[in-house]
């Protein structure tokens, strides 16, 4: 972990992944992060097919259990978030007041707490109270491609159908709104350190997939008739130096030689003067396949480097971006334990700060793993810390997501 955030307490009340994985930037960039969950099932993510996803998303985090529909354990919840920073959830509807935990009711114990609601629609507007799964949140940023197959039922395509007003560029929903809700989280701890205030940021997921797509969406916007190119059906009369080629051991590369520096260096190096004043056009596609398509792309990516040509290689699925010499110098991929002893590979910060990549964290925490520990900083004695830990088995948990619409909920 980096220590960018060392000093920053963040109290996070959410299950599933909205919330949880905003919260997971800020503990990996080392802010101390208190998960607080329900007595049974706590976050139910641990559990099941999921625990990988707990594993990643909840890593460096310390767990506390605390049943915010007691007053005990609302006026714990209450002391806690006195010490905080910041205060994330994806906890949406009617729930959010009878946990005690609206920005209100919070901002009385901290004046001037940063406070984060990310949740599938925002805490506005007509679909506000509608709880939401993850794909749910793509479906309205306009990213899934559909279509109904010959049995007549509807069904998301796959592999993904290129439509016209299908924005499959956008990021996936649950990940961009996390990214940013701690963008701005960040944002709102400088503009607290200059003016003494805090604020409420409330993030919608479908909004965050679909500005992360913004490219696409000002140009069909702005120049409708000017649909990307790489889209049209005739792409291949204007996408020679900006397409796809097949290197001579069955690996792809994307080549993009637009500026003309670049297409001259490649026209030299391949010995092709004649092909300076070409631009586009079957031809010259065929041209350049018959070039790249001589060499290996070990030994194209070879020339890349030598000569800064903007040629990559295409990579499919997982295996082969975690084999990627680029990716694999980066440390983006790591190795971390998880609660149940495993070691599991998870994603670390996409960033080296001065240069490193940040340590392992410390594992997803077990259920109320850190509930006397945390109680003890907050100045409970042992005999209430005893309370509090009766308390964490036979309770009902307080955040049942329920897609079907249940007044209590969460964004995802």
């Amino acid at each position: 972990m980096t220590q960018l955030l060392a000093g920053v307490r963040v109290v996070e009340v959410a299950v599933l992944l909205n919330g949880s994985t905003a919260s997971m930037h800020l503990a990996d960039l080392g802010a101390d992060v208190i998960k607080v969950e329900s007595p049974a099932p706590g976050d139910y993510l641990r559990f099941g097919h999921t625990g990988h996803l707990h594993a990643q998303v909840n890593k460096g985090k310390r767990s506390v259990v605390l049943d915010l529909k007691s007053e005990a354990g609302r006026e714990a919840l209450g002391r806690l978030v006195s010490t905080a920073d910041v205060f994330v959830t994806n906890v949406l509807g009617p729930s959010l007041a009878s946990l005690g935990i609206t920005y209100e009711q919070l901002r009385a114990h901290r004046e001037d707490l940063v406070y984060c609601q990310v949740t599938g629609f925002g805490g506005t507007g007509p679909y506000a109270p509608v709880p939401a799964h993850g794909q749910m949140m793509d479906a309205v940023a306009g990213t899934i491609p559909t279509e109904t197959g010959p049995d007549g039922l509807a069904r998301m395509a796959r592999p993904p159908a290129v439509r016209s007003g299908s924005l499959s560029v956008a990021g996936e929903a649950t990940s961009m709104s996390a990214v940013f809700a701690a963008f701005h989280i960040c944002a709102a701890l400088a503009h607290r350190a200059r003016t003494g205030r805090g604020c409420v940021i409330d993030v919608s997921a479908a909004d965050a997939a679909f500005a992360s797509a913004w490219t696409s969406v000002v140009s069909r916007l702005n120049l409708p008739e000017e649909r990307q190119w790489w889209l049209r059906p005739d792409a291949g009369e204007h996408g020679a130096r900006y397409q796809v080629y097949l290197a001579a051991d069955g690996r792809y590369l994307m080549f993009c030689p637009e500026e003309r520096k670049f297409w001259e260096r490649f026209c030299l190096l391949a010995d092709r003067p004649d092909l300076l004043e070409r631009t586009s056009g079957y031809e010259l596609r065929a041209e350049i396949q018959r070039i790249i398509g001589a060499r290996g792309s070990a030994e194209w990516m070879k020339l890349a480097i030598e000569h800064r040509l903007p040629l990559a290689p295409v990579n499919d699925g997982v295996a082969e971006v975690a084999a990627d010499p680029q990716v694999r110098s980066r440390g983006v991929l790591q190795t971390f334990p998880g609660p149940d002893g495993r070691d599991y590979t998870g994603v670390r910060q996409p960033a080296l700060i001065d240069g490193q990549a940040c340590e392992p964290p410390s594992p997803a925490p077990a259920l109320g793993e850190h509930t006397r520990e945390v109680l003890a900083e907050l100045g409970y004695d042992e005999a209430r810390q005893s309370v509090f830990a009766m308390r964490a088995e036979p309770a009902d948990g307080y955040i049942i997501a329920d897609a079907q619409g249940a007044d209590e909920g969460s964004g995802s």
